[in-house]
């Protein structure tokens, strides 16, 4: 990473959701059901083909169990 050039909030998003989900070893399908976000829009949420709205962003939080800040952690 090159310090000039600051991650984008929404790479930050796709890679830590990604992260976050698969550490729990959870699905999309059951991503979906714990968030109550499609599947759909959450593959394309993940595919950074869509961007997250704020209430997804803490529907996705909340079932993932983690503050939403988390999502956007650089580290």
């Amino acid at each position: 990473m090159n310090p000039s050039e600051p991650i984008k909030a929404a790479d930050l998003l796709v890679r830590n959701l990604r992260r976050w989900r698969q550490e729990r070893g959870l699905t999309i399908d059951e991503l979906a059901s714990l968030t109550g976000i499609a599947a759909a829009r959450l593959q394309a949420i993940e595919a950074a083909s869509a961007h997250a709205h704020l209430d997804e962003m803490s529907l996705l939080a909340l079932g993932l169990g983690v503050r939403i800040a988390a999502l956007f952690d650089a580290e």
